[in-house]
């Protein structure tokens, strides 16, 4: 397993135990990653460097899209640009679709704890009526730095002791 990967599952740990107690995850624990995505990339030669700098560059121009729209909070997205930036191209991708999955799992267990069935159906509901921020506004945030600790576990293993997890691109 790469250091790149050590890194980036640290990292997405420590935000996720810092999200589910504080809601928060530090600047100093994103910016550090992004840093370190820089340094250990570009150990790997200017093809490394440039294809983290231009996955950064791109996760940065949608993370800002996806936070103006409220679709999920300025802590998150640092942390999937900087642990993107970090795994590189092609690593990013399966990161990404990893922690996604990882998000709607959390979502749902979320909304099955916040009620019963009907509660349940009826955030659903405002969800798919008042998208993310309908979600927000009724029921309080997730720690979605656990989802992104989730994508980055099942990178780590796809990586090592289960490479059926692996995605091909």
């Amino acid at each position: 397993m790469s250091i790149a990967i050590w890194f980036t599952l640290a990292a997405c740990l420590v935000a996720s135990y810092s999200d589910v107690q504080s809601r928060r995850i530090p600047n100093w624990l994103t910016g550090s990653l992004a840093i370190a995505a820089v340094v250990v990339n570009g150990l790997g030669g200017w093809r490394a460097l440039g294809l983290s700098l231009l996955v950064i560059a791109i996760m940065t121009i949608g993370g800002t899209l996806l936070y103006s729209r409220g679709g999920i909070g300025g802590g998150d997205i640092k942390l999937a640009i900087a642990g993107s930036g970090m795994l590189s191209w092609p690593l990013c991708l399966p990161f990404l679709l990893y922690t996604a999955i990882g998000g709607g799992l959390l979502a749902v267990i979320f909304l099955i704890n916040r009620g019963g069935a009907r509660a349940t159906a009826q955030r659903v509901a405002l969800m798919t009526v008042g998208g993310v921020n309908g979600m927000a506004a009724q029921s309080g945030t997730l720690p979605y730095a656990v989802a992104f600790a989730f994508g980055a576990v099942l990178v780590a293993l796809g990586q090592t002791v289960a490479p059926f997890l692996r995605i091909h691109i």
